[in-house]
């Protein structure tokens, strides 16, 4: 047992280091040769090929990983997790209807406590188009699925030996949820990708976010779609100026994902939710 555990944790040196090493290290290049890079790259911007590197870097890293397990198999399996089985269906309603709810705490939770919402300018038509073009502006986190969750949760849920199957869960995806946070430190550095959001909160975000959505991991059997569904819907509600994103939002959005780490925690011990951990690389069939 010893021996497999040590040769999977090369999987997870090669993860780090290739996903860290084009992120911070692509943020470290355009920071010291700004002058340079950017006539021929262009600004900071998705149709930047090395923005497009650092967001991918961790799709890159997951894909190559499931290469290196099972070579085209391996590849095949990871991707066959885009592909929700019938009985979870019902997990992408539910993710809307949750979605419905985080929008509506968002929106009237800054009214309650005095802080600004955006106009509303955007017709029904308009919304559901720059809802839609989300999905293509958040593609690198979103993208990110393959690495996070394909590959860097599963490993966690099977590397910890010690506690119960939820408290392995918990602890798998805040982990999971600290690395994913370390790895947008760039992000918050680099002048040109201009946020209002605070970083350590946007941390706790992932993390809270991330134990929550390794408790849908596991009772989907791994799917990845219910993630990238999930994580497309809530980041939307800001962009399509339901409410600011800001501290003050930050706030509430940790206290909503604690609140439903909570709920599902309880269905989780009630047994209505399945327990039953995916790790890596046997989840991938």
């Amino acid at each position: 047992m010893k021996n497999a555990q040590k040769s999977y944790r090369k999987y997870l040196i090669i993860f780090l280091s290739v996903t860290f090493g084009l992120c911070w290290g692509g943020a470290l290049l355009f920071m010291a040769f700004q002058d340079v890079l950017v006539p021929i790259f262009g600004e900071l911007e998705l149709s930047n090929p090395l923005v497009a590197t650092i967001l991918y870097s961790p799709t890159i890293s997951g894909l190559l990983i499931y290469f290196l397990v099972g070579k085209g198999k391996g590849l095949l399996g990871i991707i066959k997790k885009l592909i929700p089985r019938k009985r979870n269906l019902i997990w992408f309603p539910v993710m809307l209807v949750m979605a419905i709810i985080f929008y509506a705490a968002m929106h009237y939770g800054s009214l309650l406590f005095g802080i600004g919402v955006p106009t509303q300018t955007l017709t029904f038509s308009e919304g559901i188009s720059k809802a839609l073009r989300n999905l293509y502006e958040e593609t690198g986190l979103i993208g990110g699925a393959f690495g996070w969750y394909g590959f860097l949760l599963p490993y966690f849920q099977k590397s910890m030996k010690s506690g119960s199957k939820i408290s392995i869960a918990i602890k798998s995806g805040a982990l999971t949820g600290l690395i994913f946070g370390l790895f947008v430190l760039p992000g918050y550095v680099v002048d040109s990708f201009e946020t209002a959001t605070l970083y350590p909160f946007y941390v706790t975000q992932l993390v809270v976010f991330s134990v929550f959505i390794t408790f849908v991991f596991n009772a989907t059997k791994g799917n990845l779609l219910i993630y990238i569904f999930t994580f497309w819907l809530l980041a939307t509600g800001s962009q399509i100026n339901l409410y600011f994103f800001n501290p003050q939002v930050q706030i509430m959005q940790i206290i909503f994902f604690a609140l439903a780490c909570a709920v599902i925690y309880y269905l989780v011990k009630k047994e209505k939710i399945s327990t039953e951990l995916q790790t890596f690389p046997e989840f991938i069939g």
